[in-house]
């Protein structure tokens, strides 16, 4: 009986080391701390969320008026097209649970798009939107004009993400 126990306690913490270490990285990425800090050389607003347009869109009270705000460097899809909703819904949860809501102007952007929405890089609780975005396969890079500042991490995300997309072809 004993033998029979020690071989039930034996398969079960291989079956439960077999599940964690598949999501090892998850785990690691959950506890991380965050890879990459906001610039302290660029002008800021501490910002309020109203309502989300789509994936990479939404208004935010600044200095007592709602703006729209156009995330800068991403893309996420439009309504007609797969993944509208789930980046939509995506971005909306990020923004309404977060805390602490910062747009980043970058200086080598200008300040609004042709349809006058700001542009800004969006953190939420001290993480880069954008980031999480690319990181949950949510955006791709886009609308690239120069050299921004977060562009590189946002490219590190992005070779995170096929890289771990072709691991899991590959098995």
């Amino acid at each position: 009986m004993k033998k029979r126990r020690k071989f039930q306690i034996r398969y079960i913490l291989y079956i439960l080391l077999a599940i964690f270490g598949a999501f090892e990285h998850k785990i690691q990425n959950y506890f991380a701390p965050s890879e990459i800090v906001m610039s302290d050389k660029t002008v800021k607003h501490e910002v309020t969320y109203r309502y989300i347009l789509d994936g990479d869109t939404a208004v935010f009270r600044m200095n007592g008026e709602d703006v729209t705000v156009r995330f800068l460097a991403v893309d996420t899809p439009e309504i007609d097209e797969e993944g509208y909703e789930e980046a939509k819904k995506y971005t909306d949860r990020m923004l309404r649970n977060a805390r602490k809501i910062t747009l980043e102007m970058d200086p080598a952007s200008p300040d609004h798009d042709k349809f006058e929405r700001l542009l800004a890089w969006i953190w939420v609780d001290d993480d880069l939107l954008q980031g999480k975005l690319i990181e949950n396969d949510l955006a791709s890079i886009s609308y690239l004009f120069n050299e921004y500042l977060y562009t590189d991490y946002l490219y590190k995300k992005q070779d995170q993400v096929k890289s771990e997309q072709n691991n899991v072809t590959t098995e």
